[in-house]
């Protein structure tokens, strides 16, 4: 029995590369008359800073004040980043019309990428996933880790890598 695909999870980073990961996803959702849902991961603001510094700056500046300041500006990226998605998604979409993006269920979540994307695939009972994986170096990948890799790691589906030409 061939596989069924219904509904394709696509995972962007928004780097510009990232377009030839969503071609790929779209020429198999018109090939299977599959539906694309478009995922996007970003870090927690006050997390990530806090970790470039190495300083808690929820002990300097106050847990709520750095919630909300968190908050606000999390809601402003994400808005930003729905907006930017739609607009190359539209883009594209004129090349593959009858293709089954849905822009109006953009999934935008804050945290670790490897574990939002996995956990995405259960709630939306998804057949695939399709996402770039740059091009980088063994040494890179030891040291640096690969949010492609561990999504192949740790998905209960099947994961479809496109590696990205060079930037």
């Amino acid at each position: 029995m061939l596989p069924e695909i219904n509904k394709i999870l696509y995972a962007t980073d928004l780097s510009a590369t990232a377009e030839v990961a969503m071609s790929w996803a779209m020429s198999l959702a018109e090939q299977y008359n599959a539906a694309i849902t478009i995922i996007h991961v970003m870090p927690d603001l006050v997390e990530e800073m806090s970790g470039s510094m190495g300083y808690d700056l929820g002990s300097h500046f106050g847990a709520d004040q750095l919630a909300l300041f968190n908050k606000e500006g999390q809601s402003k990226a994400m808005e930003s980043v729905r907006e930017r998605i739609k607009s190359v998604s539209k883009k594209m979409k004129d090349e593959l019309p009858s293709c089954r993006v849905d822009l109006n269920h953009i999934i935008i979540k804050t945290g670790h990428p490897v574990r939002e994307i996995v956990a995405a695939t259960s709630d939306g009972e998804y057949d695939l996933i399709v996402m770039g994986k740059h091009g980088h170096g063994l040494i890179d990948g030891i040291l640096l880790g690969s949010v492609a890799r561990g999504v192949v790691q740790k998905s209960t589906i099947p994961v479809l890598t496109i590696k990205l030409p060079a930037e």
